[in-house]
């Protein structure tokens, strides 16, 4: 038997790499057929994790399902709602008791997701400043809303891309966000970077950077070959 190939960079990183837009397929399905849809990537319902998975105090992560879970939403004291996808419905808009944003985004390698980090970001924070909880969501809760959940954690706790995805999955072990995404959570890590070379370094941590270097290759546990990223 071979010695297994070593994990390298994002640890148990599982990256959902095909094209054909699944998820957005799911997205359509669920709106004529029910949100009993799952993608055609999620794992079987029996691997599925308890949902909605607590990253941190009062921030949520998970699917349209638990979005559509109302008791759920209660006893958590969910009253704000992240929905990463371009076309489920935020299903209690009208009854005036939650604030919700939806990004208009499909699990696609042809879309920009990190142009709504900001107004994503913005978006947690008040409802963490109104000590409300918020549950950021997608369709099956593995790509979109795993993409924006840690790319808040990098910039509002100065992580790492490593450190703030391993965060994320030690709390939810089923992510997957698709290969563009996780190009442009590196990109983000530079530009974070990048701003904190300019300001001198963030709060008290002085003139050095606590965020290392983004690996330049990794490897998937479902792929013995290593996906190797522009530096540039």
């Amino acid at each position: 038997m071979s010695s297994p190939v070593p994990v390298v960079g994002l640890g148990g990183l599982c990256l959902s790499t095909d094209f054909s837009d699944a998820e957005s397929e799911a997205d359509r399905d669920t709106l004529s057929c029910g949100l009993d849809s799952e993608s055609t990537t999620s794992p079987p319902a029996g691997l599925l994790p308890p949902f909605p998975a607590q990253i941190l105090p009062n921030l949520y992560l998970g699917s349209a399902r638990d979005s559509a879970n109302l008791e759920s939403l209660a006893k958590l004291g969910i009253r704000y709602i992240l929905n990463v996808t371009p076309n489920l419905p935020n299903l209690f808009e009208k009854n005036g008791d939650f604030h919700y944003k939806q990004i208009p985004i499909s699990d696609h390698w042809s879309q920009n997701l990190s142009q709504f980090f900001p107004e994503a970001i913005a978006f947690i924070d008040e409802a963490l400043s109104q000590n409300c909880g918020v549950l950021v969501h997608c369709l099956a809760g593995v790509s979109r809303s795993v993409t924006v959940t840690v790319a808040y954690l990098m910039q509002k706790l100065n992580l790492s891309l490593n450190d703030a995805y391993d965060l994320v999955k030690r709390k939810k072990s089923n992510i997957s966000p698709n290969f563009n995404f996780m190009g442009q959570l590196l990109d983000f890590e530079r530009s974070l970077r990048l701003g904190e070379k300019r300001s001198g370094g963030r709060g008290s941590g002085g003139p050095e950077s606590t965020v290392s270097d983004p690996p330049s290759f990794f490897t998937t546990p479902t792929s013995d070959g290593v996906f190797e990223l522009d530096p540039t």
